[in-house]
């Protein structure tokens, strides 16, 4: 009887030990799937942060950081395409590849593109403003603009140009893109990143950008800036493009009809054709080597001085308060003319250029020609120019007190050294995607107060033969106070000693036109 007591017990133990086992094993599997999901979770969460859900989750936990300001030499790897090339590209893909691409590329962009390999399509070329649009905290940028353009030399194109700034920032800004202004997006001067791509239903491609350097803009030949901040955070659920269909299309009837009431305003798609009005280019307010801010506005441009005339007292200008204009934004000056050629801007202080301007030749004494009168405010203050027009020469006249950042000879900043006979077939291929420079032997054929137009020394020398070089001219712009190269004479350039060049363009005749600026100090 004990012996099957002690027997009963060691069974019902056996039997207890034998469920624990099992729970335990079943409970260990619990877990490794629970682990196993939320590794792969992980991985897609991650890998997803387009999608407004993780987006925002990730932004609590601090596992993504906000779009960050660029510096040019340490912007992303790129290939600058214009509108033809982009559409070229884009235009054969089906609606899936479109759709793969487009959250690529968004992603890379949220990313600050430090997990992608590809390189970075940017978009070159001149555009002509549709129409402008303040953000909404509904959209996918909170706070800023967006401006709508047709490309001027491939209208298959659209673009909506983002333009974000702080809130008191917008109403100048608004202002300032108003229908008809062109934009001159330059490999250069702006690197505006492509962030999604829409088909309409027309049958034109439409390209959302995004200007990575978010710097300082201004208008050539006209008046007013205003600067650009990265946005602190952005809203996923807005998406993109920005301009829905239907504002789309009502913004495309009302450009028809502004267009058809101004045919003198006409564009053009010839790549002769320069821009008559008003044109957004983006100034450079940081010395180059600076870092520059990843966040917020970027410094103020200097602040426009009254030019000291011989003979007359100087009255002193009072400072403008800080709290009289928005951070980063000019105060236009009020004027009765179309095209003002000043800009007083509105900073806490005065402050010099970033970078000081050497003198390119001593003759700094060459007066003002007598026809143009002296441009003085209402006392009686006379004023140089800040931001005055650089139109493409032969088109219109050289704009008085014109000034650039030059060099001494071989410090010029990196770029590939090209002859004339090299220059002329690029004309014609749109935006130079690269800086270019222009070296040689010249002879002057003709000189003017600030400009000169060269010809290959070797041109025209075997009128029987006529060679290439032959059908090209160079014209040289001069920084303000320089003494062009009298006619006839002859000199050279060398690689440390080059012109920049700015445009390359073949007129319908044949004739190539180099267009270059003097950028070494004499």
């Amino acid at each position: 009887m004990a012996d099957n007591f002690y027997g009963f017990d060691e069974v019902e133990e056996a039997e207890k030990g034998k469920d624990n086992l099992f729970l335990w094993t079943i409970f260990i599997l619990l877990l490794i799937g629970v682990a196993a999901g939320c590794w792969i979770g992980s991985f897609f969460i991650f890998g997803n942060p387009e999608d407004p859900r993780w987006y925002k989750l990730l932004r609590k936990l601090k596992k993504l950081e906000a779009p960050k300001r660029f510096e040019v030499t340490a912007a992303p790897p790129g290939e600058f395409l214009n509108a033809s090339k982009l559409f070229d590209r884009y235009s054969p893909f089906k609606d899936r590849q479109l759709e793969e691409e487009n959250k690529e590329l968004i992603r890379n962009y949220i990313k600050n593109f430090r997990e992608t390999k590809k390189l970075t399509p940017y978009i070159t070329g001149r555009f002509n403003i549709i129409t402008s649009y303040e953000l909404k905290p509904t959209d996918m940028f909170p706070s800023g603009v967006v401006a709508l353009a047709q490309s001027i030399d491939f209208p298959q194109v659209l673009i909506e140009h983002v333009y974000p700034a702080a809130s008191e920032n917008v109403a100048t800004l608004r202002t300032m893109l108003q229908t008809g202004l062109d934009m001159k997006i330059e490999r250069t001067n702006d690197l505006s990143a492509i962030i999604h791509i829409e088909k309409i239903p027309d049958g034109r491609l439409q390209f959302t950008l995004v200007p990575l350097l978010y710097g300082t803009y201004a208008l050539k030949q006209g008046v007013g800036t205003f600067s650009l901040e990265p946005p602190a955070e952005l809203n996923m659920a807005g998406g993109v493009p920005i301009t829905k269909p239907r504002v789309l299309k009502d913004a495309l009837a009302a450009y028809v009809e502004y267009k058809r009431s101004r045919p003198v305003a006409e564009t053009t798609s010839e790549p002769s054709a320069a821009p008559t009005g008003p044109e957004l280019v983006r100034l450079d307010t940081v010395e180059p080597g600076t870092k520059v801010p990843e966040t917020g506005a970027m410094p103020p441009p200097a602040v426009a001085t009254p030019a000291p005339v011989p003979g007359k007292a100087t009255p002193r200008v009072a400072a403008t308060s800080p709290a009289a204009t928005p951070k980063g934004i000019a105060k236009a000056s009020p004027s009765a003319t179309p095209a003002p050629s000043v800009v007083m801007l509105n900073t806490p202080a005065p402050r010099p250029l970033a970078t000081p301007i050497p003198a390119a030749t001593p003759a700094l004494t060459a007066p003002p020609p007598a026809a143009t009168p002296a441009q003085v405010s209402p006392s009686g203050v006379p004023l140089k120019p800040f931001i005055a027009s650089a139109p493409a020469p032969g088109t219109m006249p050289s704009a008085p007190g014109a000034t650039w950042r030059t060099y001494p000879p071989g410090r010029a900043p990196t770029g590939r050294a090209i002859s004339p006979g090299e220059a002329g077939p690029l004309a014609g291929r749109g935006e130079v995607g690269e800086k270019l420079y222009l070296q040689g032997e010249f002879r002057v054929t003709a000189s003017g107060e600030n400009r000169a137009v060269l010809r290959d020394r070797a041109a025209g020398t075997d009128p029987a033969n006529p060679s290439p070089i032959d059908s090209v001219r160079i014209i040289v712009e001069y920084p303000a106070g320089s003494v062009p190269p009298n006619e006839n004479s002859v000199f050279s350039r060398d690689a440390a000693r080059p012109f920049e060049i700015k445009d390359i363009r073949k007129g319908a005749d044949g004739q190539v036109n180099i267009y270059v600026r003097e950028i070494i100090a004499q």
